[in-house]
């Protein structure tokens, strides 16, 4: 278990922070501010202690991760935002070092994950996904496969951060009151065009959960086998402003496309 600070990331992260301001000064629109990120690692033999386990061959997973955590941005008290991410990856760190949010029955072991086999896997990835002046939007993958299962199973969840206001976004964030009939109905429009017959039921869809905001639009994704057969996989619906129009706040636009709209409404 290490972490290395990622410099390269922190150069990226300013050059593109200096990069989209829609032509105008920093002093007009967002101010050039350092990013810092660190990264970290887990590959560890964890034991599952419980009763219920009938062979100890079958104890064993091998938990292992990658992750990429804000140390700085800007003057930001990133102290919520660096929470969320842990608990949403399952880890903690503590003095620099990062550990896995085991659960009740399990212990991390000091086996050597070269030489130990481990019958179950368990794979987290939080990656920095999409980064501009305005957001930075984190991916985390998981990818868990217990032994005698059919198949492992994989989700893709994302956080989108304001920087300006140092917040994690809702879609209520990036929404005109009212919203909801209207991009629901777009979704659905969009489901029915790409999948058709494959779709469980198209009235039993809702709005996802997760979304993530992209350079001209939003993506919203639908985990596998909710709304389709698994073998469609996670589901996402890429939507642009145009096909939102009407739908996304003036600050929405300005965090997606840079446009320094004015906006009377805060989030």
């Amino acid at each position: 278990m290490k972490s290395v600070r990622i410099s390269s990331a922190a150069a990226l992260a300013m050059v593109i922070l200096s990069a989209c301001g829609n032509g105008k000064n920093a002093d007009e629109s967002v101010k050039d501010m350092d990013v810092d990120f660190r990264s970290y690692s887990i590959d560890a033999i964890v034991k599952n202690t419980a009763d219920t386990v009938s062979a100890d061959s079958l104890r064993l997973w091998h938990v292992s991760g990658d992750y990429v955590l804000p140390e700085r941005i800007g003057s930001n008290d990133i102290t919520a935002l660096r929470d969320s991410l842990m608990a949403l990856a399952e880890v903690s760190v503590t003095n620099g070092v990062i550990s896995p949010a085991i659960s009740k029955n399990y212990d991390v072991t000091d086996l050597d994950v070269r030489k130990t086999s481990a019958p179950s896997t368990y794979r987290n990835s939080l990656s920095v996904d999409y980064l501009t002046s305005r957001i930075i939007v984190w991916e985390n993958y998981t990818y868990g496969y217990e032994v005698y299962m059919a198949h492992g199973i994989r989700t893709f969840t994302y956080v989108n951060y304001s920087i300006a206001d140092n917040k994690i976004l809702t879609l209520a964030d990036l929404m005109r009151p009212g919203y909801e009939k209207s991009l629901l109905e777009e979704i659905r429009n969009q489901l029915v065009d790409r999948i058709g017959d494959n779709l469980f039921d198209v009235e039993e869809i809702t709005i996802p959960t997760d979304f993530r905001i992209r350079g001209a639009g939003i993506d919203f994704i639908f985990p596998a086998a909710t709304i389709a057969p698994y073998s469609e996989g996670e589901i996402v619906v890429n939507l642009s402003v145009m096909d939102l129009d009407g739908l996304l706040t003036n600050k929405a636009l300005d965090l997606i496309l840079c446009t320094n709209e004015d906006e009377d409404t805060e989030y």
